[in-house]
């Protein structure tokens, strides 16, 4: 009779997971700032509407504008003229809605300006966020 040198056990050896799992962990704490990226915007409030809480950038794309109408997309700065070649880039890459986050002391007629050359890559209509007026939403 033949007897057996190794016992059998039906444990699972979860080291290994516990090791990925933070190393994924720590990836993605570093990386979260980074993704977080924005512009310093005040936009108006409104008691008014549907305030939109959280943007998938997967699906948006969301030009920011300060107060002296410098446009940002993610962070990056973008200057006007550039501004319809990057939605036009932005349709193509799948993101079927665009949006304009200006600060509420912008001139007119370059937010006018910004959503004519949003039209010209391809946008018909972008939506605007505004900010909750005295919380109530």
């Amino acid at each position: 009779m033949i007897r057996q040198r190794y016992r059998q056990f039906s444990s699972i050896n979860v080291t290994n997971l516990v090791d990925v799992t933070f190393v994924l962990l720590v990836i993605f704490m570093l990386s979260a700032p980074v993704m977080q990226r924005s512009t310093d915007v005040t936009p108006p409030s409104s008691d008014q509407g549907q305030i939109i809480r959280r943007l998938d950038p997967g699906t948006s794309l969301v030009v920011e504008m300060d107060e002296l109408g410098n446009m940002s997309v993610a962070g990056e700065s973008v200057a006007p003229e550039d501004l319809a070649f990057l939605a036009e880039a932005a349709l193509f890459s799948g993101r079927s809605e665009a949006y304009l986050r200006a600060d509420g002391q912008v001139q007119y007629a370059i937010l006018a300006g910004a959503l004519t050359e949003l039209r010209r890559g391809g946008y018909a209509n972008v939506g605007l966020i505004q900010e909750s007026a005295s919380g109530v939403e």
